[in-house]
């Protein structure tokens, strides 16, 4: 029973938004034996405390015997809070999330329940699948929480060399893969948009002149949810030597930090860093030669490497939620003979390899497959390295792109002089997805 019983005594309602709320109520007064029905309709349109039953005369008890509360917006949802004041202090009696077309009603002896036909518009989720954009907050109901879930840019695969003497010849090093973010958010503390911005992949790297080493891939950028989270990016790839210095591969991202692009001690990854395999956000610092290591957690993978003396199957690390390594590309051993590059690494694994494919060496070599693009449970899968040839003038093939969300680029194949080296695969472009309750 919802009784006014004083001068004092009142029924209002606080709204929480600017929806269009239509609200009518029903009463019966009673003074000794004289009985008096009333009714009220009261339109609300802001967030505001609104009464909807006004207080009983001298000596009238008011016993309210129904209450109607609908939200007629179109797009707007609002929390409706009923109140019973006696002037002094006031109670909340039932509090509820009215979304567009719906409403709340109150009947003596039946108590509250929901109304109408509004079909519930949450959960929202928002993609940004490497491209950027404007986060909206969404007004179909009132928002709670937010999660944000975002990927840094693949680093580029470095270039394969170009050589034709009986010397060692590098291809290019695997970019590092794209480190994933996960931030949970009270809805209230976010604007009513946040700029999404979504990296792009490291560069691919650059084959050099005939006879000549292959350029460095570029690193990849950083994501960004406003200013409160970012996804690093990976590093780029070395471009393959035209002697026996060790290619390193790109770093992976890292939690607060992006990888660093591949060295001759390979490119440190994203802090907090990780030599080999990473744990948490670390980064994994891109490999030197041929290892099951140089994977991570959420940071990205290591992208792989090529030892002084060149080793067949150097694969790109791998992550649970980030981005995977480029493999390295098709080198030549000092005989020269083809010494074949690596996969990818890929994501939601923590073994290196299992991405997308190496090329095949020969007289007619090909390129690194590309590395699959992410989805909400995983990121994007490291580029594979481009294949290589021994057969006279023959240029190295390039490397498989990263997958979309993180994914290195493979490295470039290496060529025989005057063919050129293969180009770097480009990184893969970073990723955000926000879900809304």
């Amino acid at each position: 029973m919802l009784l006014l019983n004083s001068t004092s005594d009142l029924l209002r309602v606080t709204t929480s938004s600017a929806a269009t709320l239509k609200v009518h109520a029903s009463y019966v007064d009673l003074n000794g034996s004289t009985v008096t029905p009333g009714r009220t309709n009261t339109a609300i349109a802001s967030a505001t405390t609104t009464t909807i039953v006004g207080s009983p005369g001298s000596s009238t008890a008011r016993n309210v015997k129904g209450v109607l509360i609908f939200n007629d917006d179109s797009s707007v949802a609002c929390q409706v809070t009923v109140q019973h004041t006696d002037g002094t202090t006031a109670v909340d009696v039932v509090t509820y999330n009215l979304a567009p077309q719906q409403g709340v009603q109150y009947s003596e002896g039946n108590g509250w329940s929901l109304t109408g036909v509004a079909v519930p518009t949450y959960p929202d989720v928002q993609t940004f699948n490497g491209v950027s954009g404007t986060w909206t907050k969404p007004t179909s109901f009132t928002p709670r929480v937010v999660i944000v879930e975002i990927i840094g840019g693949g680093g580029g695969g470095g270039a394969g060399g170009s050589l034709a003497t009986a010397t060692v010849c590098k291809g290019g090093g695997g970019g590092g893969g794209g480190a994933w973010q996960r931030c949970v958010f009270n809805a209230s503390d976010l604007a009513s948009t946040e700029a999404v911005t979504i990296s792009a992949g490291g560069t691919a790297g650059v084959p050099g002149a005939a006879g000549a080493l292959g350029g460095n891939g570029g690193a990849g950028g950083n994501s960004t949810f406003g200013a409160w989270v970012t996804g690093y990016g990976g590093g780029g790839g070395r471009g393959g030597a035209i002697s026996n210095a060790v290619t390193g591969g790109g770093g992976g991202g890292g939690a607060g930090g992006a990888g660093a692009v591949g060295t001759t001690s390979g490119g440190g990854g994203g802090v907090p860093t990780a030599a080999t395999n990473g744990a948490g956000g670390q980064g994994t610092t891109g490999s030197v030669a041929v290892s099951t290591t140089h994977n991570a957690e959420f940071g990205g993978g290591g992208g792989a490497g090529i030892a002084g003396t060149p080793v067949a199957g150097s694969a790109g690390g791998s992550s649970l939620r980030g981005g995977g390594g480029g493999g390295a590309g098709g080198s030549h051993s000092a005989t020269p003979a083809n010494v074949a590059g690596g996969a990818g690494g890929r994501s939601g694994i923590y073994v290196s390899g299992g991405g997308a494919a190496v090329g095949s060496d020969g007289a007619s070599p090909t390129a690194g497959g590309a590395g699959s693009n992410c989805n909400s449970g995983k990121g994007g899968g490291g580029g594979g390295g481009g294949g290589t040839s021994v057969t006279a003038s023959t240029s190295g093939a390039a490397g498989g792109a990263g997958g979309i969300g993180g994914g290195g680029g493979g490295g470039g194949g290496a060529g025989m002089n005057p063919g050129l080296g293969g180009g770097g695969g480009l990184g893969g472009a970073g990723y955000c997805i926000v879900y809304t309750w």
